[in-house]
């Protein structure tokens, strides 16, 4: 199976709205600004000068190795969106910069002992994220230079870990996930150079994962069989890490395009699938301390930011390999909630863990630098990558995908025809009314396909004053005719709020209006946020809200009706924790846990007792790793 769709190119997307604003936010300040040219960069770029990554943690390591790719990977994104000419230069710089660091023998690292690749360490991993920065910049730049950099690193590292050398699941943390999740990368330089020897060495790292019978992590093996991942191997939490495990998933589905095996995509799948039912949250955030561990009956959930964009990633692969549009259902939902509360007002600097029943914790600083955490550095592609989903095209048949309804412009070429640009109007998901109007000149023949969320339960939707009858919730509407310049799509979607019951017995339900998932929280609501307070739902689990005056700061505030009479006011939840700077501290742990957003939240409410319960909340544990308060 071929890719199905096909992302919009970043240059011809212009994003606005509450969307657009948090974009051009988070590269503004940590990509286009001058203090990312003259400190964060350098920063990351330094560290493989002084190359103390193992020097630092003798005996375990760091990753300050994992920056430098990290922001180049978005900074690449972003001068393709932006089009800025000063940050295509300071990009090349860069590049030139960190080629001056390789070795003779090729290596570009941040260890100083580039063998020392055991347990405990991040020295793949760093590696991987330099290779992935130097071939997205090869493509933007095409100098030949980078890309021979980026060979002779992969060449050196095959000397040290790969067949006969030392096994690439031995190396690192987590059973080797880290190391492994070079799988995409790797192939990537395959299609870049053509040579064999990468994607032997792709096929390589899977073999490796059923190299050792009734050991994780066997991704093929048992993704096939479909099962929850926690339950695949005993000791969850010591292996089942998230945004490691996805990242290595993703690989694999690149790997399927080069070798098309069906049991590759079948395991993807079956993963996919898996993951959303057993550790996706309401929010669209993944996992419970960033371990895949049964975290959506949780309702105490602490969501990583860097597991959210992978989750992202994988759902835009399989979107665009199945035309499936529960995968873009899964992108809208974490965009609107998770991807928009995880940067501060400013977008300098973001959060580590998204909670769901306690102030969410603010991203520490890492490694010992000034500058730097895994998931601030993270967003700003996340962010991107809604700019590739919002509106596709079709690879071999002449059909515009919307999968977003975003406000702004996308200009795309069906099947390679002739230009058409799409522009939208709305205030979604404030309200359900959407406008598209069509720019085509001269008239251009297409099938312009429009995803229907499968909560709009009653949807209207005319092309040029007609109605369209054939729209269903959880499909595409596709409307096939020659469009002109002047065409105008008017799609109104069902916003009525429904209350969601938190799976599995726990006595907990959230309120839900289209996409955006509420919370009650201190900045709106004074009361005791934690005590037993069920929303009133109709027959149908609809619930009449009431929209108040926003607070300052929050996007949407409403009154919510309770089952015993009362009105209770929530908001939405990605305005639920934006106050905040980059702490100083630079022990990660102690600085996490030391320091919250500054107002309480509850998206699961707590019920009133049911039958078969005590009526009292759960009680909380402590997780022994963090001190942090953890549900039963």
């Amino acid at each position: 199976m071929g890719d199905q769709l096909i992302p919009a190119e970043l240059g011809r997307v212009r994003l606005e709205g509450s969307v657009g604003e948090e974009l051009d936010k988070v590269l503004a300040a940590r990509i286009l600004s001058e203090k990312a040219a003259h400190a964060i960069l350098p920063e990351a770029l330094a560290a493989f000068r002084d190359r103390v990554d193992d020097r630092i943690r003798p005996g375990q390591g760091l990753w300050q190795g994992e920056f430098w790719g990290k922001w180049v990977l978005g900074a690449v994104g972003a001068q393709r969106y932006t089009g800025d000419p000063g940050l295509r230069e300071v990009i090349a710089r860069s590049v030139d910069d960190l080629i001056a660091t390789q070795r003779a023998d090729g290596y570009i690292g941040t260890y100083a002992d580039s063998g020392f690749v055991g347990e405990k360490t991040w020295n793949v991993w760093c590696r991987k994220y330099t290779l992935w920065g130097l071939l997205d910049a090869y493509e933007l730049l095409g100098e030949s230079r980078i890309l021979c950099a980026a060979a002779g690193l992969m060449d050196h590292l095959a000397t040290e870990v790969g067949p006969g050398k030392v096994d690439i699941v031995r190396t690192g943390n987590f059973v080797g996930l880290p190391s492994c999740s070079i799988l995409l990368p790797v192939v990537k330089l395959h299609r870049l150079t053509g040579e064999p020897r990468y994607i032997e060495y792709a096929r390589y790292i899977v073999e490796q994962w059923s190299k050792y019978p009734g050991a994780p992590p066997d991704i093929v093996g048992h993704g096939l069989g479909g099962a929850p991942i926690h339950a695949w191997f005993p000791e969850a939490g010591a292996w089942t890490k998230a945004y490691e495990f996805i990242s290595c998933v993703e690989g694999l589905i690149e790997l399927y395009r080069v070798d098309n095996v069906p049991a590759y995509l079948t395991a993807a799948r079956n993963i996919y699938e898996a993951i959303r039912k057993s550790e996706r949250v309401i929010t669209g955030g993944i996992g419970c301390h960033d371990k895949l561990a049964e975290a959506a009956v949780r309702p105490d959930g602490l969501n990583e930011p860097c597991d959210v964009v992978y989750w992202e990633r994988l759902s835009l692969q399989l979107l665009r390999l199945t035309g499936d549009p529960q995968y873009a259902d899964e992108i809208e939902r974490l965009a609107y909630n998770v991807l928009l509360a995880s940067m501060n007002r400013d977008g300098s600097w973001g959060l580590r863990r998204l909670a769901l029943s306690e102030p969410h914790l603010i991203a520490p600083l890492h490694c010992l630098l000034r500058y730097h955490q895994c998931c601030v550095a993270n967003v700003p592609r996340g962010l991107l990558q809604l700019a590739e989903t919002a509106v596709m095209s079709a690879a071999s048949s002449p059909d515009v995908v919307v999968n977003l309804y975003i406000p702004g412009t996308v200009t795309t070429a069906p099947a390679g025809g002739r230009t058409v640009m799409l522009k939208t109007q709305t205030d979604y998901p404030r309200d359900g009314d959407i406008r598209i109007e069509i720019e085509a000149a001269p008239p251009v023949p297409f099938t312009l396909k429009l995803r229907i969320p499968p909560w709009s339960t009653d949807t209207r939707l005319t092309v040029a004053g007609e109605p369209v009858s054939d729209v269903r919730p959880g499909t595409y509407a596709a409307v096939d005719r020659t469009w002109r310049t002047g065409d105008v799509v008017e799609l109104h979607l069902d916003l009525r709020a429904r209350v969601m019951p938190l799976p599995g017995s726990a006595p907990f339900a959230a309120v839900v209006r289209g996409p955006v998932v509420l919370a009650r929280s201190g900045l709106v609501d004074s009361g005791d946020l934690h005590a037993p307070m069920a929303p009133r739902a109709d027959t149908d689990g609809g619930v009449n809200l009431m929209p108040v005056p926003e607070a300052p700061g929050v996007d949407a505030v409403f009154e919510v009706p309770t089952a015993d009479g009362r009105n209770i006011r929530m908001c939405d939840y990605a305005s639920t924790g934006k106050d905040f700077l980059k702490p100083r501290d630079p022990y990660a742990w102690k600085e996490m846990i030391d320091n919250r957003t500054k107002f309480d939240l509850r998206v699961w409410l707590p019920r009133p007792c049911t039958v078969g319960s005590t009526g009292e909340e759960p009680q909380m544990n402590t997780d022994k790793e963090t001190g942090l308060r953890t549900g039963p």
